[in-house]
């Protein structure tokens, strides 16, 4: 059992007793102060405190009152703040704390300012606040400041509103020893919660345009940015430091943010770290470290913001970079049976300007890999120029440029051709296996073989289809050591030499070898024109001529299939001329059926007799005659 001295009890009992006399004193004391503090001298400190704290003049709508629990502090009710050019900002209550050792010697000093429901109309164009906040950050001995439930909006012309931002939550803090400030703000934009923070250590520095040290976070579900180093704000912003970004998805930041990503796929997870220097309204991205999509490069870029449109520079090398991702990179449609027909939106293309250099050991496109690949992308006023500078690709070596650009907006020059886009592709491949090259570019299958071509063409339309019906250019190929898929000429000429009328029906099946072809076309219209195409192969050579349209993807070719005699043989050598009709992927091709009748020995009679009874009746019709009547034919009765 405890037991208690005499004196202790003692003790107990002076303390309790002082304990109950400042506790009464203090009681007293509170019920009297409002007493012994003037109305007008309550609002005065208050309006004072708010005005300082905010940085903006201060209308009181209300009469303030002076509450003592559970801490000193005076209400205000609603508050206006005037704002010039039609904006407005009001607040539902503002209550000032008050220090409670200088509230019981008689004067009212402010520790902090609560701005309780505060709502920022904006109007006009710009949407920029006419809010005078450098004052509030250049002070040491304001009081702070706290923003509960603000609310942000925006006021058209006709007077419709609209909540732009919701939910704000922020404090501006006086830290080591009121040198520098802590600024922590929560709020609600497009129904997600962001976050963000800002320490600044000397917060006079920072003002008057010295670098001081900085910390700022900025996050919402999904995206965070951090930046650790000195700034200062001056005439000019001026940043130096380590920053870093990441997404667990850029598509969807970029979605939040109403801005359009340049695929219609990809753009999934992304990381930065870089340093940081911005100064004179330039932004530079040094060392730094990029991944996108599991596509990670090193470099940097650098950001001008001064010019009309900002300026976007940099340069970076990469181990391996997949393209997958983005989608299959194809100019057909989804049954890859014509061009596609979707119609092409260069709208981005117009947001800034841009001059990026990249190198990657391996490039992979679809099925496609592309190695040692050096490539730019450069956009001005809304011109966009893509070049591989060099690349190994298909087994050989490439190198292209692609031009797009927005047709031009004059009513004359879109009366003269397709609105949308216009398109200048200049290629060169040397030493490619043609099968994958020409199938991965345009869907075409019936080449094989080492071969160059080079290709010049310009287009516009609103589609890629409209593209091709409109192109202009030339195209050159050449193979060697290769096969012509889809038919077997030797096969079909010996077997037009053993039975020729049985050759008669669809050619289609089989290849044929080749040692070298050659074929130059010339394009006007979405239409190429034949200029050359020959083949010469070990047992057969073909040479044709005619046309082919680029926009149907189709074939009206004529020629010459030519089989040569064999040694020793009784019989000469063969020439069949035939046709090619039909489209490029499956394409009709038939024999000339007269070249096979003169060659038939049963059928030659009778082509004969044809011949010569035409030639009888034109004689006859010449002479005034009547034309030949079958002998059987009865004479009218009289």
């Amino acid at each position: 059992m405890l037991r208690v001295g005499k004196n202790t009890r003692r003790a107990g009992l002076i303390a309790a007793s002082v304990l109950g006399a400042g506790a009464a004193m203090l009681l007293v004391a509170m019920a009297v102060v409002p007493l012994l503090v003037p109305a007008a001298e309550l609002r005065r400190v208050a309006a004072h405190a708010l005005a300082g704290s905010t940085g903006q003049k201060v209308e009181i709508l209300g009469e303030p009152s002076i509450r003592l629990l559970p801490s000193p502090r005076v209400v205000l009710g609603k508050v206006s703040f005037p704002l010039p050019a039609g904006q407005s900002l009001d607040a539902e209550n503002v209550v000032t704390r008050l220090d409670l050792l200088q509230l019981l010697a008689g004067r009212v000093v402010v520790n902090d300012v609560i701005v309780e429901h505060p709502t920022l109309v904006l109007t006009g164009e710009g949407m920029a606040p006419a809010l005078g906040i450098a004052p509030v950050l250049a002070a040491t001995d304001r009081p702070e400041l706290r923003i509960v439930d603000g609310t942000i909006a925006w006021r058209s012309s006709s007077g419709l509103t609209r909540e732009l931002v919701s939910g704000i939550t922020a404090s501006l803090d006086r830290v080591l020893d009121s040198a520098g400030i802590a600024v922590a703000v929560q709020f609600d934009w497009r129904e997600q919660p962001v976050n963000a923070t800002l320490f600044i250590d000397d917060i006079t520095a920072f003002m008057a345009g010295t670098l001081a040290p900085m910390r700022a976070t900025v996050g919402t579900d999904g995206a965070r940015a951090r930046f650790h180093g000195r700034a200062a704000l001056g005439k000019a912003p001026t940043m130096d430091g380590a920053v870093t970004a990441d997404a667990d998805s850029l598509r969807d930041l970029f979605d939040w943010a109403g801005m359009e990503a340049p695929t219609r796929s990809g753009f999934g997870p992304f990381s930065l770290a870089s340093r940081l220097k911005l100064e004179q309204g330039e932004v530079a991205l040094t060392e730094a470290s990029l991944d996108l999509d599991g596509n990670r490069g090193d470099g940097g870029l650098l950001v001008k913001v001064s010019g009309p449109r900002p300026l976007i520079q940099g340069t970076f090398a990469a181990d391996r970079i997949t393209l997958a991702p983005y989608g299959t990179m194809r100019l057909t449609g989804g049954d890859r049976q014509g061009w596609d027909r979707g119609p092409l939106n260069l709208s981005a293309l117009g947001a800034c300007d841009l001059d990026l250099r990249l190198s990657a050991a391996r490039v992979d496109v679809g099925d496609t890999a592309l190695s040692t690949v050096a490539a730019s992308a450069v956009l001005s006023g809304g011109r966009l120029v893509l070049a591989i500078g060099e690349a190994h690709g298909w087994g050989g070596l490439l190198r292209a440029s692609l031009t797009l650009a927005p047709t031009a907006p004059d009513p004359a020059a879109i009366a003269r051709r397709p609105s949308g886009a216009e398109l200048q592709l200049e290629a060169e491949a040397n030493d490619v296996e043609l099968a994958r090259a020409l199938d991965d570019i345009g869907g075409f299958r019936r080449i094989e073989g080492t071969g160059t071509f080079q290709v010049d063409v310009t287009g516009a339309g609103r589609s890629i289809q409209d593209i091709a019906t409109n192109l202009q250019g030339s195209a050159v190929l050449t193979a060697a050591n290769g096969y012509l898929n889809g038919f077997d000429v030797a096969q079909l000429l010996q077997r037009i030499e053993r039975r020729p009328l049985s050759a008669g029906s669809d050619w289609r099946g089989g290849r044929t070898a080749f040692a070298d072809l050659n074929g130059r076309i010339a394009i006007s219209d979405g239409v190429g024109t034949v200029e050359e195409l020959a083949m010469r192969g070990p047992r057969a050579q073909i040479e044709m001529t005619g046309s082919l349209s680029i926009a149907q993807r189709s074939l009206d070719l004529a020629g010459h299939a030519a089989l040569p005699a064999a040694k020793g043989a009784k019989t000469g050598a063969i020439d069949l001329p035939f046709s090619v009709r039909g489209p490029w992927d499956e394409p009709s091709i038939m024999a000339d059926p007269l070249s096979l009748i003169e060659r038939s020995g049963a059928a030659l009679p009778l082509l004969e007799a044809v011949k010569a009874r035409a030639a009888a009746g034109a004689e006859r019709a010449m002479d005034g005659g009547a034309a030949p009547t079958d002998d059987r034919q009865q004479a009218p009765a009289n």
